[in-house]
């Protein structure tokens, strides 16, 4: 997952209620390629940068981001 795609998708779960730059100063620093969009936001939450947000409405879709991630780990395997 780049950039990016993480600033859309904490926007359409969060809004506006964070400090995009900052956000993305972070990002920077965190290797990405092996966590999922709930990581992401335990560790931007955990460096204060995530403060206004609720945290809980992340957590419902755990499921659906296992699925995905099950998707691509299968993908791979079979070569899509």
């Amino acid at each position: 997952m780049d950039i990016q795609e993480i600033i859309k998708q904490l926007t359409d779960k969060f809004g506006d209620n964070f400090d995009i730059s900052k956000v993305t100063e972070a990002l920077k620093s965190i290797d990405l390629k092996n966590l999922s969009f709930t990581d992401i936001v335990s560790k931007l939450s955990s460096q204060g940068l995530l403060q206004n947000v609720n945290l809980d409405s992340i957590k419902g879709n755990v499921v659906d981001e296992l699925k995905e991630k099950a998707g691509g780990m299968l993908g791979g395997i079979f070569g899509k």
